[in-house]
């Protein structure tokens, strides 16, 4: 079962970006995809998932070829006193093939400054999480290195960093000033990973975990201004 998070910038930069951005998602061919500034319809619309689900307000979608038998969103309590709109977390509890499975894709708040809305975002998703029974795979953009707060809570509740498990040297960079997208981003930050699979049970096993959409098209332009992860999971 291959599982990619995927920050898709929603409609910013060039015009010739998104034809990059769905013929790379459509090669990966993931089985579930959950995507970040998920704001173009279109694009969703052109992906051939028959299980979806989209927060109008979060801009999170999570897109399976496994049927659900429920999902929620949540808007965090938390307001970021530097962001105009609220964050959320998106639930879908997937049947895969026998193996009840959450699917918890969530965009945290991004500034420098608003540190302390991700960390208590991050708790409020630490708490969510905490009542689901079962495996639970949750992922997306957390704005944070492998180091902060919102990264460590999550492994303190017991899920493991996919990328970290089986890369345990490598920074797996997915926010990366040589991606010619970023370059074009008045506010800068340091290359880091900011992007996560994260998995809590052990009825589920990575077998690989890397990191996507790292290697820019002819042009020099790169799908999104963030790379993808990609995860390949057995039981």
């Amino acid at each position: 079962m291959k599982v990619l998070t995927l920050n898709t910038w929603g409609i910013r930069g060039p015009a010739q970006r998104r034809p990059l951005l769905l013929q790379a998602i459509r090669q990966i061919n993931a089985d579930i995809l959950l995507l970040q500034e998920a704001t173009d319809p279109a694009l969703l619309e052109e992906l051939d998932y028959p299980t979806r689900h989209h927060t109008a307000e979060g801009w999170l979608a999570i897109l399976s070829r496994y049927p659900d038998t429920g999902h929620r969103s949540v808007t965090y309590s938390t307001v970021s006193p530097v962001e105009p709109y609220r964050r959320q977390a998106l639930f879908v509890h997937l049947d895969v093939e026998g193996t009840p499975l959450w699917v918890v894709n969530t965009h945290l708040s991004w500034k420098a400054e608003d540190s302390a809305s991700r960390r208590a975002q991050a708790e409020e998703l630490v708490r969510l999480c905490g009542s689901l029974e079962g495996p639970v795979l949750a992922g997306g953009d957390f704005n944070a290195a492998p180091a902060e707060p919102p990264i460590r809570m999550m492994r303190e509740a017991g899920f493991s960093d996919l990328f970290a498990a089986l890369h345990p040297e490598k920074p797996g960079i997915t926010w990366d000033n040589r991606n010619l997208h970023i370059q074009s981003h008045t506010v800068r930050f340091p290359d880091r990973r900011i992007d996560y699979l994260l998995l809590r049970g052990k009825e589920l096993k990575p077998a690989r975990c890397e990191v996507v959409c790292d290697v820019p098209a002819a042009g020099g332009l790169c799908p999104s201004d963030h790379y993808g992860v990609l995860a390949d999971l057995q039981r």
